[in-house]
């Protein structure tokens, strides 16, 4: 098998040998260079032609910043996974370095702490495996995984239930949406092809801080086409045309009061060891949203998050879309949805906005 080439980009000498030493625990990963700068990173990129490019952002000479600009100057598109400092100031670097064109990040570890380099190992690991990976050639079977059809009189009025809905598209009051690891690369390319009004509800795995300062990155690109893109607030009524973002580091849930419906935010404990999570807020959606009134979506992530309550949010009625393999970063969330059988209908990213706009039709 073809290996994953991955260039490393540091100013510490020390980090680019943990990171290398990280990496080369998996046998399919490469490293074909490092580098202390930008500068040398530009002039090694043109030789080496990496899959996948790991990136400092504080650098002497010429930054992480400056050598995105100058990488997307001369049309260089190989995936850039940038480090980050869990600080105001290092969420607002990240989110500047996605808007040049990184893909992903990567929480940057304390290297005088052991357990923060374990903990990072097998995200660092998966991320450069996924993004190295669109790069190369993959196969996409989904015959295993078939949506099966029982007939019975409860099915039959479920599919009643969603057959009325997508032919009544005033009925759809929001949509729902669970996603991980790709999730700012794949959320920046969809929504601003959003061609509706309704709320859009986000659940990014993302740490505290980090999903403000991304909420507002979003606006820089939905303001345009009229959509407002924020951060959730406690006590949040939806409102059309706006894009609500759920808050690093706390549970998101929502209730109908009289029309309205409500979100909140809290403390609870994490679920699949994430807050915020996808089920807990679905699970939300199922226990307190008793009409059939929004479309629920997993989208690209690592894990199963999302995928036990999407099944039995379809089960009662509720329209459900999963990403597809070949258009996922990451196959997990979306892969378990679909294997446990709560899933309507199986669409490639740029397919889920043009469908939501088929069927909604707002103008």
């Amino acid at each position: 098998m073809e290996k994953i080439k991955v260039m490393i980009v540091d100013d510490s000498a020390l980090m680019r040998k943990l990171i290398m030493e990280i990496l080369q625990k998996d046998e399919e990963i490469e490293i074909v260079a490092t580098a202390m700068n930008g500068l040398f990173a530009l002039n090694k990129l043109k030789m080496l032609k990496p899959d996948v490019i790991t990136l400092d952002i504080e650098m002497p000479q010429m930054n992480g910043l400056e050598f995105l600009e100058e990488k997307r100057k001369v049309g260089d598109t190989t995936p850039v996974i940038v480090f980050s400092s869990l600080t105001s100031e290092g969420s607002s670097t990240t989110m500047k370095a996605i808007e040049l064109g990184a893909k992903d990040y990567l929480l940057k570890p304390d290297i005088k702490i052991p357990s923060d380099l374990s903990n990072i190992e097998e995200e660092m690991i998966q991320k450069i495996k996924s993004w190295g990976s669109k790069n190369k050639n993959r196969t996409v079977d989904l015959s295993n995984i078939k949506i099966q059809k029982r007939k019975n009189i409860e099915l039959e009025i479920r599919e009643t239930n969603r057959i009325e809905l997508l032919s009544n598209p005033d009925k759809i009051k929001f949509i729902a949406i669970g996603i991980s690891t790709g999730g700012p690369e794949a959320l920046r390319q969809i929504l601003p092809k959003f061609n509706t009004k309704i709320p859009i509800i986000i659940i990014q795995h993302m740490p505290e801080g980090f999903t403000k300062d991304f909420a507002n990155s979003l606006n820089r690109i939905t303001n345009p086409i009229g959509y407002v893109s924020k951060e959730v607030e406690d006590d949040e009524i939806l409102k059309e045309q706006h894009i609500y973002i759920a808050p690093g580091n706390h549970q998101l849930s929502i209730h109908k009061s009289s029309s309205n419906f409500i979100l909140k935010i809290n403390k609870d404990p994490p679920v699949n060891n994430h807050r915020p999570s996808v089920d807990y807020f679905f699970s939300t959606l199922y226990k307190n949203i008793e009409e059939n009134c929004f479309v629920a979506i997993i989208m690209t992530g690592m894990g199963k998050d999302g995928a036990f309550y999407i099944k039995k949010l379809h089960d009662r009625g509720i329209f459900t879309i999963a990403q597809d393999e070949e258009s996922c970063i990451v196959f997990g969330m979306p892969k378990t949805a679909i294997e446990l059988q709560g899933v309507d209908k199986i669409l490639s990213l740029e397919k889920i906005p043009e469908f939501i706009n088929e069927i909604k039709k707002d103008k």
